[in-house]
């Protein structure tokens, strides 16, 4: 295991204060997932820097709270894929190779050890550029050269090479979601291809992770157009997903290795979140989220003016 110093951290947080359909658990709430990534933050040796890349206005008390604990920075971005895009830009421009950027979207529940277990897993395995603590879609890495495919087993379980650090086992993951963590090295040369992705539509957070891998991340079905569905748009998007195809085959000395921590460290706050491909490992059934989030309410009463419902 490394004895390496913990890389610097660099907490983009990404959050608007709008919300959607998704149907989400009774305990979530935007200011639960805020003091929940502070609380992390907190059990960190080394305080990270944040960065609150906010899209459009937020409330006054949770707007006060980032200003106390980093950068605040307004965007005009007004869709997840544009506020991804503009975070992806902003940080490859002015990271350094010797950086670790944590890119956080505003609708999750970390544990009080998910980043220090994170850093732990960045200075352990230097071999590894990108880190998921969310996502129990584990990769068979005997499956091929270019086409991924799925393990039966979620998580650590059937890894042959799970490895510890913190308080997790980290194994091969197969994807995570838009929030993860990627060294600064990585970053800068992934950059064009991180803001190309979302452009392919659907899943794009997932076939990132399998470009980035270099396993193709659209079979020939799902690239072409079919019937009457074919427009200017749809076309566009096949060209997109045909030149993510041809990048992810040419990455032969820079096929990313993106590991995942098993149990789950953070909870994307959905009830039966569709991104997960995959049941959750035995470990992760074993975090019960509204003590998480209770506790987390309890830390938020003493350490911030948020009252957290």
């Amino acid at each position: 295991m490394s004895t390496a110093r913990p890389p610097r951290l660099t907490i983009v947080y990404r959050s608007a204060d709008a919300e959607n359909a998704k149907p989400r658990p009774r305990y979530y709430s935007k200011d639960l997932a805020l003091a929940s990534i502070l609380r992390s933050a907190e059990a960190l040796p080394q305080p990270p820097r944040f960065v609150f890349l906010n899209d459009g206005a937020l409330p006054a008390e949770r707007l006060a709270l980032m200003e106390r604990h980093g950068e605040v920075v307004p965007i005009d971005g007004g869709s997840n894929r544009a506020s991804f895009r503009t975070a992806v830009a902003r940080q490859a421009a002015l990271c350094d190779d010797h950086d670790f950027v944590w890119f956080a979207e505003d609708d999750y529940l970390y544990r009080a050890e998910a980043l220090t277990s994170l850093t732990a897993a960045a200075t352990a395995f230097p071999e590894a550029d990108y880190f998921a603590l969310y996502g129990s879609a584990a990769l068979d890495t005997d499956a091929g050269r270019h086409r991924s495919a799925l393990r039966p087993q979620a998580g650590a379980e059937g890894d042959p090479n799970p490895r510890p650090a913190g308080s997790a086992m980290w194994f091969r993951a197969h994807s995570t979601t838009s929030t993860f963590g990627v060294r600064g090295r990585a970053l800068r040369e992934d950059a064009a291809l991180l803001r190309l992705m979302p452009y392919t539509g659907g899943a794009w957070d997932a076939a990132t992770c399998l470009a980035l891998q270099g396993y193709l991340p659209y079979p020939v079905s799902e690239i072409l157009p079919r019937g009457d569905g074919v427009t200017a748009r749809t076309v566009l998007r096949a060209a997109v997903r045909v030149a993510a195809d041809i990048e992810s085959t040419l990455r032969p000395t820079r096929r990313r290795i993106l590991l995942g921590a098993d149990p789950e460290l953070i909870h994307h706050m959905e009830v039966n979140d569709p991104t997960t491909r995959t049941p959750p490992s035995a470990s992760t059934l074993r975090t019960h989220w509204a003590h998480v989030a209770a506790e987390t309410r309890f830390w938020a009463a003493d350490r911030t003016s948020l009252v957290v419902g």
